[in-house]
């Protein structure tokens, strides 16, 4: 059974439902019927960037759409996300984050994890067409235009902030169909991005193979690498979050930064970089808040 959150639409109650006309489109995204039609024919609406990771020691390339596209796209989001979502995915979902993913894993016996490999660059445009002319029922031209706006080069765009909420609704049918399995065998699912987390008394290497079919059925893999199973009573990782005696905990490594960032913020004399310690400071503080609160609630 797929269960919802309280807040939101459902599905067909979203203006997107069965839009049969692009100058309602137009008016729906607040354009005229000229500009979204310049908009469709554009070529050059992305700016490729190449990003060093100096953790993890490798570049990737963000896709970034130019800032007209940016605003059409943010539209989009703005109005996906006020489609009611199922309680097993916890990002992109108001109210839901990381923390919420992990904290439902407590008391758990045994924990496994997959990571879908390259989850946007692997999200087709024919995914994305499917979702909106499926099973929003849109006219072929108006998902067809759809599908332009929120793609590039054939797949979801790694920096647009439309990919996140898109990916999941891309693959809907693969997500309720993996939902069924997990729930059919009396485990608990969450998903946070391209994090699939299952939880219970017993989650076998067949439940776990059922999923990758799943994967494999629409196009995705999963990356053997970064795959974790945790047995026991011993420590798990969690979306980056430790679970330690039923307790949610920040992990050592972010521990490890904010007091080398502390050290820094000490001897720093360049008020720009200052300013720029004490923000990621915070922001590292307010993570490890956050999960201390969600042990309280």
């Amino acid at each position: 059974m797929l269960r919802s959150r309280k807040t939101g639409y459902e599905l067909d109650q979203s203006p997107f439902y069965c839009l049969q006309s692009k100058a309602k489109l137009a008016r729906l995204l607040c354009l005229s019927l000229t500009k979204l039609k310049e908009f469709t024919l554009s070529e050059d609406m992305y700016v490729e960037k190449e990003i060093f990771n100096p953790e993890r020691k490798k570049s990737r390339i963000v896709e970034k759409p130019k800032p007209e596209l940016k605003r059409i796209q943010k539209r989009i989001e703005e109005l996906l996300k006020q489609i009611k979502l199922p309680n097993y995915i916890h990002g992109p979902a108001k109210g839901h984050s990381y923390v919420s993913n992990a904290k439902a894993h407590l008391n758990s016996a045994v924990v496994r994890s997959l990571d879908i490999e390259k989850y946007f660059p692997s999200t087709t445009s024919k995914r994305v067409y499917w979702f909106f002319h499926k099973r929003m029922k849109c006219s072929s031209d108006v998902a067809g235009i759809l599908t332009k706006l929120s793609t590039y080069k054939e797949h979801l765009p790694t920096g647009s902030p439309l990919s996140p909420i898109l990916s999941y609704f891309a693959h809907i049918d693969m997500w309720e169909d993996i939902n069924d399995i997990v729930e059919s065998a009396g485990c608990t699912l969450t998903v946070y991005m391209d994090d699939v987390t299952i939880s219970g008394n017993s989650v076998t290497g067949e439940l776990i193979w059922q999923i990758k079919k799943q994967f494999h059925r629409c196009g995705l893999r999963s990356n053997k690498k970064k795959e974790k199973y945790y047995v026991g009573k011993k420590s798990r990782e969690v979306t980056g979050i430790i679970i330690q005696r039923n307790t949610l905990k920040t992990p050592n490594r972010q521990h490890k930064k904010m007091y080398n960032i502390r050290k820094q913020i000490c001897v720093e004399t360049d008020s720009k970089k200052y300013d720029k310690l004490t923000q990621r400071l915070r922001g590292l503080e307010s993570q490890a808040q956050q999960i201390n609160k969600a042990n309280d609630t």
